[in-house]
């Protein structure tokens, strides 16, 4: 759906139907009522009408995308009710040899378009490209990892004959925002201390 939203530079508000037909046991849990009002993290995280619009919104599904804040979204919710679930039984007699989902978005100015997945992506016969591996990486390290780390981590990862042992490569991933965060709180809170500490009792 994501290559469809991005290839075709999909806007929410221009598109009026998004189908995914499917397996029916994939139909029936990801797509029964409470998907399409998703309330915890939980929910969400099994929710495919969920995971579609918020796609759509923000052209990228991470663990981000599974904040409260991010369920929560009208922008999001507001696409919720665009996705159709369909359980296809062509798909039934093709499984488990082919896992196939097919994609269909029609757009509010009547255009029509469609994709087809044998094997979902990722999957050896469907790997991700060198920068979609990247992009996925950065997204999962957002928050942990800062920039410079990254990049040193990547640049170790592709060129893994160069690396000496799995500790060094280990030791490279070793997160460094958190760190700060928790060092910045930790001062901040000696300071408020030491403050107090200062203070002059008031007398009646």
């Amino acid at each position: 759906m994501l290559d469809l939203v991005k290839s075709n530079d999909l806007l929410p508000d221009q598109v009026e139907k998004i189908q995914i037909r499917s397996l029916a046991r994939a139909a029936d849990i990801l797509s029964d009522p409470s998907k399409y009002d998703p309330r915890t993290r939980e929910t969400a995280d099994h929710s495919l009408p969920y995971v579609i619009a918020a796609a759509l919104v923000d052209r990228q599904v991470t663990p981000v995308q599974f904040t409260m804040e991010k369920i929560m979204d009208p922008a999001i919710r507001a696409q919720l009710r665009k996705v159709e679930v369909v359980a296809d039984p062509e798909i039934e007699k093709v499984f488990p040899a082919l896992q196939r989902v097919i994609v269909n978005i029609n757009t509010t100015d009547g255009r029509s378009f469609h994709k087809q997945l044998d094997y979902p992506k990722g999957d050896p016969r469907n790997p991700l490209t060198d920068q979609e591996v990247e992009e996925k990486f950065s997204a999962l390290a957002e928050g942990v990892l800062s920039s410079g780390a990254q990049k040193r981590v990547k640049e170790a990862v592709w060129n893994l004959e160069r690396v000496g042992s799995v500790s060094e490569l280990m030791a490279l991933m070793e997160a460094d925002v958190r760190k700060t965060k928790t060092v910045t709180t930790k001062t901040n809170a000696r300071s408020r201390a030491r403050g107090q500490k200062r203070r002059k009792p008031v007398l009646a």
